[in-house]
């Protein structure tokens, strides 16, 4: 069990999301450049690799971002 504190609350985490549904299969660089607001660009690198380990979204091996 991770013990450590969350970078992102529930509702942040669920906005991510929904981010990488709308643009599925972009790299991390390629999600920060379809970003169109400073706060999802800060979502994206406070909270992508959460919402990657919390099992919402799937990363392949060429790391491109799948929803779960």
């Amino acid at each position: 069990m991770n013990t450590s504190p969350s970078l992102i609350n529930p509702g942040q985490r669920r906005r991510l999301r929904a981010f990488v549904a709308d643009h599925p299969g972009l790299t991390r660089p390629e999600l920060m450049a379809a970003a169109d607001r400073v706060q999802m660009r800060m979502l994206i690198t406070d909270g992508l690799t959460e919402v990657h380990n919390r099992s919402m979204v799937r990363q392949d091996d060429d790391g491109r971002y799948w929803p779960a």
